[in-house]
């Protein structure tokens, strides 16, 4: 199965709303639209929740990973890793849609699949 993993965003909606409509920048929803055309299924990486489903009701937040220590970095990683872990398979196919991607994160996913390809920058083209 080919995943989308799609990253969250600053810019939010204030109060309690579905992941998929919580984020609200122009990237992020082509990115999304992209993901739920192109892939069998779509994440959201959030950086205060980890891993959500586009479904997932949550509340706006002010963290970003950027302002992470290189630790809490890794403790998100992690998180998402164990995450990752219960909802994929082995041979799933893991496609990250991020500007960035932190060598932690690649490297803590890469673990777990088989292929790990990665998408940089794929969507300032949309």
């Amino acid at each position: 199965m080919r995943i989308g993993l799609v990253s969250c965003a600053k810019t939010k909606l204030r109060g309690c709303h579905e992941a998929r409509r919580l984020y609200v920048s122009a990237l992020f929803q082509k990115a999304f639209i992209f993901a739920e055309i192109t892939y069998d299924r779509v994440y959201i990486l959030s950086a205060k929740h980890g891993l959500l489903r586009p479904d997932d009701r949550i509340r706006d937040y002010d963290v970003t990973l950027n302002h992470l220590s290189s630790n809490e970095q890794k403790r998100w990683s992690e998180l998402v890793l164990r995450q990752l872990e219960r909802r994929i398979a082995s041979d799933d196919e893991l496609f990250f849609l991020r500007r960035k991607i932190s060598p932690t994160a690649h490297s803590a996913a890469s673990r777990k699949t088989s292929l790990c390809r990665t998408t940089l920058g794929l969507m300032v083209n949309l």
